[in-house]
Parts: structure tokens; sequence; C-alpha cells
């Protein structure tokens, strides 16, 4: 890496000496915002645009600054350059004028460092809530995941860390789900509120510069635009919505963990904390410690923390851009830091969580039916008060006797109230005490089996909010009844109904975590009675199998079969409501009336398509579906003039068969910057992209005109207009 070289301040003709370097340490940012050179470097793309509309830069000077600004973000990407400055304003500037010259040197007209740093600040926070809403929707598939897997074990709820009532394990995992599914509302107000291009402002006092502000707003990725200069060059509530947004996961986080802490503890058990999410001890030769879930708990801490910073830095500031606006960047960048450690961390250790089912249902003792008791006392005309008071009583009494409240001898408990009969206590049950709060919002089977289904919906995991007959019933638990001594099926779990639809088709195999369940996937050798299979080969069948256009009535199909592919991390996840929003995409194959294969054809831009949401039904593997999808949405694209089709995949095979070739990702800029930035595995990416021109010549044209569009979205065409005029 070459060495920086020493620039003066942007400032330095105004004073006689440059700062003291005691000064100097305190002034300096560049060590924090240097982060912000990919944002700095697409306002310059974006900015020399308008320049050049205004006729500031000539048509060799805009083309010089683009080459130059393209060449710096391709060695600061490599480390081959490092920065040196102020702040990463001045050093990029700096060093783009060491490349080009004089037309760097007109690239600050008609801008401010301060609607500078509000642009490119605000850039980033929009796509930190991007990204913390893909990290969310991946926690919440997690644990969405484990309440599917709960089925019908039933689970001691708890107030106070007091057994209070049963519930479906599955209520407890879905009340953290419901919490981030709140989460991700805050953050998508936060970029609401980041979404507004404060360019323009200038200093304080706004530009003489007249363009086209519409124009530079779309070609940096704002739809909204500010209106007021003084108060958007002070202005940090964005970023203090993003902050906020953070602290208030945190305690979701910190809830999610401590809850997760105790369920591995040993006077709980219901869970062992999981290999590789675990640490032992350098003493104690026998502990396993649920080291993420307490990092999770205590990092929460630095969420809040962060929030409060800025908060009380913006609390006493006048009107205006002020020098303490520095300070908002090490907050924010800290907290992205720290959600970003703990939105990779948390899901793959939730994950790993196996259940020990004999703890869970041992946890659903007698007492948790009191209140059941309570209310039969109500059923049959007591007032609650008088019916509460009571169970009281009685439980009182059993405590002091040391035994069940039904093993009350029958004479002290018709005492207290002529309604604690052996029939009344041996009527209650956990079965029943979950039936009777089967209703939303209630932890008992319907409400649960519609809360799955919803966030499944939501989250590409299943079909969402349809009705689903009850295919069979399966076990609650063992748990005691609160008649202690009642013979066998009285006071224990029996059967409690479950209203959703357990049977499920095979699990796929583990191919590709992309957007394509395809290759071996959907051409895997089929190992069947008769033997294997060639990939690509028919497999025999009587059945008859048709490709055709989805219709709207496809939607619940291609969602169930999407959503094993989505919960294995092979597809990217589509919600149902995206699904609708994007039949039109699809090809479907159709077998005995039911969605056994389905495939997409996604457009990226005006010369890019893509194969995407490509899944076979595991028992149809083997039969050429892959192929004869590919195919189809192949010739959409021909139909669409689109000049070449992309795909991302781990089973690079199958797409070289259907005449694909490998090429590199960084080749992809629009497919990278449009979905991949906001991928949960983004920087654990082992997928291959693949491409296949439709046209002859398509991806070298495309690689040649690469620096005509900017990150994060691609470059508007320039208006056919003069040039607007600079007002003096």
């Amino acid at each position: 890496m070459s060495e920086p070289v020493t620039t003066p301040a942007v400032w330095q003709a105004r004073v006689a000496r440059p700062l003291d370097p005691r000064a100097q340490r305190l002034n300096d940012s560049l060590a924090v915002d240097r982060r912000l050179w990919p944002e700095e470097l697409l306002l310059t793309r974006a900015y020399a645009e308008t320049l050049a509309e205004c006729g500031v830069l000539d048509p060799a000077g805009l083309t010089t600054l683009l080459a130059s600004a393209q060449s710096l973000g391709e060695d600061l990407s490599a480390g081959r350059i490092g920065l040196e400055g102020e702040d990463v304003h001045s050093a990029i500037e700096a060093e783009l004028t060491r490349r080009c010259g004089n037309p760097a040197r007109r690239l600050h007209t008609g801008r401010s460092r301060n609607d500078q740093v509000s642009t490119l600040t605000r850039l980033r926070v929009m796509r930190l809530c991007d990204e913390a809403v893909e990290g969310l929707r991946a926690l919440e598939r997690a644990l969405v995941l484990k309440a599917r897997a709960s089925g019908d074990l039933a689970a001691a709820a708890h107030t106070h860390l007091q057994p209070a009532q049963p519930v479906l394990l599955a209520q407890l995992w879905l009340a953290h789900a419901h919490a981030l599914e709140r989460d991700e509302t805050r953050f998508e107000a936060a970029r609401e509120a980041a979404d507004s291009l404060p360019l323009g402002a200038g200093a304080v006092a706004g530009t003489p510069l007249r363009y086209d502000r519409l124009a530079l707003a779309a070609r940096l990725g704002f739809s909204r635009l500010a209106e007021n200069s003084v108060d958007v060059v002070g202005d940090r509530d964005f970023a203090l919505e993003y902050l906020n947004a953070s602290s208030v996961l945190g305690v979701h986080l910190s809830r999610l963990a401590e809850d997760l802490v105790l369920w591995c503890a040993p006077a709980f058990g219901w869970f062992t904390a999981p290999d590789g999410f675990s640490t032992g001890s350098s003493l104690l030769p026998q502990k396993r410690n649920p080291d993420v879930f307490e990092l999770a708990r205590g990092k929460a801490a630095r969420l809040m923390s962060n929030a409060q910073r800025l908060a009380i830095v913006l609390k006493g500031l006048p009107s205006a851009y002020q020098k303490d606006l520095q300070e908002d960047k090490e907050a924010l960048f800290d907290t992205a830091d720290t959600l970003e450690l703990l939105l990779a961390a948390l899901p793959p250790a939730i994950t790993a969580l196996e259940p020990n089912a004999e703890r869970i249902r041992a946890s659903l003792t007698g007492d948790l039916l009191a209140v059941e008791l309570a209310d039969a006392l109500v059923e049959r005309g007591v007032p609650f008060r008088e019916a509460h008071t009571a169970v009281s009583r009685l439980w009182a009494l059993a405590e002091r006797l040391d035994v069940a409240p039904g093993a009350i001898p029958h004479e002290q408990r018709l005492a207290l109230s002529p309604h604690f009969d052996h029939e009344t206590l041996a009527s209650l049950t956990i079965e029943a005490a979950l039936e009777r709060r089967s209703h939303a919002p209630g932890g008992g089977p319907d409400s649960v089996a519609k809360q799955i289904a919803r966030m499944e919906g939501r989250l590409g995991l299943g079909e969402g909010e349809r009705e689903r007959r009850i295919e069979e019933k399966g076990t609650v638990s063992e748990g005691d009844g609160i008649g202690g001594t009642a013979s066998e099926g009285e006071g224990a779990g029996g059967t409690v109904r479950d209203s959703r639809d357990v049977r499920r088709p095979g699990r796929p195999e583990r191919v590709s975590r992309s957007d394509v369940a395809a290759g071996a996937a959907t051409e895997r050798v089929s190992q069947s009675a008769s033997g294997s299979l060639a990939p690509g080969t028919e497999q025999p069948s009587s059945e008859t199998i048709s490709l055709r256009r989805a219709t709207l009535k496809d939607v619940p199909g291609i969602a169930r079969i999407m959503a094993e592919y989505v919960a294995q991390g092979v597809l990217l996840p589509r919600p149902v409501s995206e699904l609708f929003q994007c039949i039109r995409e699809f090809h479907v194959a159709e077998a005995r009336g039911q969605i056994v294969a389905c495939c997409a054809l996604r457009l990226l831009w005006d010369d890019l398509g893509e194969v995407r949401s490509l899944a076979v039904r595991p028992d149809h593997h083997g039969r050429g579906l892959g192929v004869r999808l590919v195919a189809a949405v192949i010739e959409d694209a021909r139909a669409l003039d689109v000049p070449r089709v992309i795909a991302l995949t781990r089973e690079v095979p199958f797409f070289e068969r259907c005449g694909f070739g490998v090429i590199s990702r960084d080749r992809l800029p629009r497919k990278v910057w449009s979905d991949c930035v906001r991928c949960p595995r983004r920087h654990a990416c082992d997928e291959v992209a693949v491409v296949l021109d439709l046209v002859p010549g398509a991806t070298e044209a495309a690689d040649a005109a690469a620096g005509s569009w900017l990150l994060p979205i691609p470059q508007l065409a320039r208006p056919e207009t003069p040039a607007l005029p600079v007002v003096s």
C-alpha cells in the first residue's frame, strides 16, 4: 500500500498557522468517517453529473473525473491506497485532485461539507436500516422454525420467574418473533426519515446553483428532497431514530438471550447450550456456558447507550451545523458493528438448540391449573373474586400440608368451597387449559397455528394465513393434573387438536444457499428401487406433468414448494405478498392438480434478467423439470429482448448444461447492489455467478459500460435539456 501524501486542510488559507497537533487529534475525523468512502465516491459521481448539467464541468472534465473516481474506488477496495486528510470528504477530494487535477478542483462548487456529510450519513443509515431488517428477518425465521418444530409440546409460561400457566412451547418462541417484527417497522421508519436529499443546502443558506435536485436525488437513491437549508444541515433525527430502533431491538435481544440462558440452565434444563455456540470454563471441567446468548445480553447495553449518547449531544445544540455533530458517526458505526455481530450469530445458535422434551413436560405441574379451577367455579355462578379467594385458600392449605391440592382430604376441600369435589378437580387438565385458550392471542393450538401461518407467509416459509384442515392429533404432555392422586389419564395431558397441517413433503436435500434450488437439487440422481438415473434423465412416471404460466391461484402451491428450501437457506425468502406481486414472472409444473415445481424470471435492469426461485418438490426430482423450467424463463427473456440472463448457484454443472457460463460476481453490480447487499449471507457467500448471453457479446458490452452507472442504483440517463445556468 502506498504511503499517504500530506495535504493542507481545505480551510488552511483562512488562518495563519496549521492546527496544533494536539488540537488536530481532536479535530480530525478521518479515523472514524473513512468508512464513508463508498458513499463519498457515489456522491462524487452523481454530483459530477449535476455540475456538468450546470456547465461547471465540460464533457471532457466529467469523463476524466468519473474515470478517476472509478479507479480510486478500485484502489480503495483492493487496499492499494490509504486516505489522508482531515476527514473523508477532503481526503477523497485531495486524492481525486492528484489524479485528474482541475475537474476535481471544481467538484466542491455549490456544496459544503455540511450538506455533504448529511448526504453521506443519510445514505449509510438507509443501508444500515435495510441490513438490520434483513438480519431481523433471518432471526425471525429461526424463531418461527423453532415454533413449527415444537409441534404440540406444551410448557409452563412464567411471570415473575414463577410458573404461571401452560402454553404451547411455540407460543414462547413466537413471543420473541412478534417483538422483532415490531423492530422491523422501527428500522423502516428510520430509513424513511433518512430518505431526503440535503444537497443544495450548502453550509446553511443554500446554493446559487440551480439544478434538477430530483434527478440528483434519483441518482443517489433518495425519493424526497429536504426543503429547509438551516434544518437539514443540523438534522440528525434520522440517525437518532436508527439508534433508537437499535436500542429497542437491544432490549428485545437481551430478553430473548435471557430466556435462552435460563432455558439452558440446569434448573430449567429445557435445552442444552449448543456445540459451536458455547464455551467451557478455564477451571471447571464440567461447565458448558451459553456465551453467545450471554454476550447478546451484554452487548444490548452498547445499543442502548449509543442512542443516549447521540441524544445528549443533540440536546445542547442550536440550529444548523455544529462541529459536535461529528460525534454521530462513532455511535452509528459502533451500533452497526454490534448489530452485524449479533444478527449473524443468533439465528444459527438458536437453530442449533435441541429441546429436552422430558424436562419441558416436567414443568407442567398441577400449580399451572389453579386459575382453571377458579374459572370452573365462575362457570357454576361463583363471582370471580370469591372463586379466586377460595382457590387461594386451597393452595395455601396444600402448601401447609405439603401435598397436591387434589390430595387434601375431601372434607377439608369442601369446607373451603362446596365446588372442590373430585369431579371438578379431576376435570382440569393441561389439554383442557390449552383448548380454552386456543383463540387469539392465547397459547393454545389454534391461536399458535394462525400465528405460525401468518409468520411463515410473511417470512417466505409457507403459504400464509389460509385455512388448514386438521389432519392429525398429537400428545400435549405427560404433565401433572390438579388432582394429585388422580388415576392415570385424570389430570394428565391427553391429546390436543393441532390445527396446523404437520404432514409436509419430504425435506429437500441441502444443495445451495442461493435464490435457485437447481442443479443437483432439481435434477438430483433419484435413488429408487430401479436404481439411479443420470441427471436430467426423465424418471419413469405414469402421471402427466404440464408446464404453464403461473396464475394467482398457484401462489399457495409455489409458497409450499419454496418453504422448506427457504427454511434450509437454499432459497432466498419470498413472502407471500411478494409472490402475489410478481406472479407473472413465474412458470410452474403441475401434476394431478398440484404445483410440483416453479421458476421465475426477474428483470434486474434493461440488459439483465435473472433465473430465480427455481425449486422442484423432492418427490419429483430427476424428471427434467428444472431444465424445462429454465428453458421456459429463457424464452420469456428472449421475448422481452433481454440481452443476457444470470443465476447465482452452487450447482454450476446444471447451469452449464443449460448453456450458462461462469462469471465473476463483480461483473454483476446491479444484482449485487439490488439483492446481495441486503442478503444476510453477503459476507460469507459461496455461490457462483453464471451467465447466458442471449445477444452475442452482451456481457462484454455490459463490462465496457460498467462506469456509466452509480451505486447503489443504476444511473439515470442524462436529460436531453440544455445545461442549467449558474446564478450568481
